[in-house]
């Protein structure tokens, strides 16, 4: 790995991640692709506004294995009615997990059913490094036309003191006309540890034809966090699906969401919502492949930013030459809380067939001065009209979450996450 470092200026030439102890032939050809595809640096198209510099900072020599109790679970876990599987510091705890539910059977896969994974679909280097680095990967199969009655909960912990690299690996099933609805939720238990720490998870669902998904991804770890999380949605035909990120934490986030609609008459919407704040960066991401005709999808991201944070949007829709029909539309909307503060956006379409309808736009700016002195008029003060303002900029994203307990729990961290912004 250190040879992948020679490029990066921006990184002290004596630091490097470690090879991970490879346990596999699969992680070995992952971390050769790695290699093949080089430590990000500046040049790199993806990585020009998002910097690693500050990634030099985590002790990738401390890996200490630390285990919550269950009470410990239960004061960090969303108080909820859910099926609840637990993780910590990316390795899978049956002990803390609800693993007798009749709804889904879970496996730790072996080297053969790893092989026969599907490839991803728009890999990077961590994605490379996640699956070179993960010791076990749990499968989640939902039987055909299952309806799993509580949401999955997959709860990953860091636990600190830490530091090091912890790695998140898994695999979801769902049969033909199953509906599920899963959470990820991403926490540390010790936010008053200010020890860097580097996490990386890869989620796969393959929803089947006729099938249902709602899913939610919450990160909420320290503020000296850095994770990079890649999620990949295989969507067969006849089939609805949504997936709503939400980032709220971290020095360093970035996400993933990487679709193919691969049947006729399917319908996807992606959203996020991001607030970076301080020095923070985030960044997120989404890739969609439309490969059959008549085939829909949406998707709302937004960015709040303040201080000196910046934020980055990146997103493709690619329309393949027998996607006919095809509807698609991207929009992304970001808010400016201060002048120090800075958003890059890049929507991008590419389009192979005719008879399609696909769009996409981007806006920047700041608060609405006259939206503000009308509220003050109204009898708030400028504080309170701000915060008003910047609820429902964000509102629109969090409207779209189906479970009424992670909408409140999205529109509360809002809340108080802008209640700390200093301008």
């Amino acid at each position: 790995m250190a040879g992948l470092l020679k490029e990066n200026k921006s990184i002290a030439s004596d630091w490097f991640m470690p090879k991970p102890n490879m346990i596999s032939e699969y992680a070995e050809r992952h971390w050769d692709l790695a290699k093949q595809v080089g430590f990000p640096t500046p040049k790199h198209e993806d990585w020009k506004y998002t910097s690693l510099t500050d990634f030099r900072d985590i002790d990738f020599s401390h890996q200490a294995e630390t285990i919550p109790t269950q009470a410990d679970i239960d004061k960090l876990a969303i108080d909820a009615e859910t099926s609840r599987i637990v993780f910590v510091n990316g390795r899978f705890i049956s002990e803390l997990s609800d693993i007798d539910d009749p709804h889904y059977r879970l496996t730790l896969l072996d080297e053969n059913a790893k092989q026969r994974l599907p490839k991803p679909i728009n890999p990077e280097f961590f994605l490379h490094m996640t699956e070179a680095s993960t010791r076990e990967t749990l499968h989640i199969e939902i039987a055909k036309n299952c309806v799993v009655s509580k949401p999955i909960y997959l709860l990953n912990i860091v636990s600190r003191p830490y530091g090091g690299m912890s790695q998140q690996k898994i695999h979801v099933t769902q049969g033909q006309g199953s509906q599920v609805k899963i959470i990820e939720h991403l926490i540390c238990d010790n936010l008053q540890d200010t020890s860097a720490h580097y996490s990386g998870s890869r989620l796969v669902m393959d929803v089947a034809d006729n099938a249902g998904l709602d899913h939610y991804k919450l990160c909420f770890a320290s503020d000296t966090h850095f994770h990079f999380g890649h999620n990949d949605i295989f969507i067969g035909r006849d089939a609805k699906v949504a997936s709503h990120t939400f980032l709220f934490s971290g020095q360093l986030t970035r996400h993933h969401t990487s679709s193919q609609l691969n049947g006729e008459n399917s319908h996807i919407d992606i959203n996020s919502l991001t607030l970076p704040r301080k020095s923070q960066t985030y960044d997120s991401r989404t890739y969609l492949e439309h490969n059959k005709g008549h085939c829909t999808s949406r998707q709302i991201h937004k960015v709040i930013a303040s201080e000196s944070s910046k934020a980055v949007f990146n997103g493709m829709i690619k329309v393949a030459p027998n996607a006919l029909k095809t509807d698609g539309q991207m929009d992304n909307h970001n808010l400016l809380l201060s002048r120090e503060c800075e958003v890059n956006s890049k929507p991008q379409l590419e389009i192979y067939a005719d008879d399609v309808k696909c769009s996409h736009g981007t806006t920047t700016g700041a608060l609405n001065k006259e939206q503000v002195f009308y509220l003050q008029t109204r009898g708030l003060a400028k504080e309170q009209a701000e915060q008003l303002i910047t609820l429902a900029f964000a509102a629109e994203v969090a409207e779209e979450v189906d479970i009424p307990f992670i909408r409140q729990l999205a529109l509360e961290s809002i809340k108080q996450k802008m209640s700390k912004v200093s301008g």
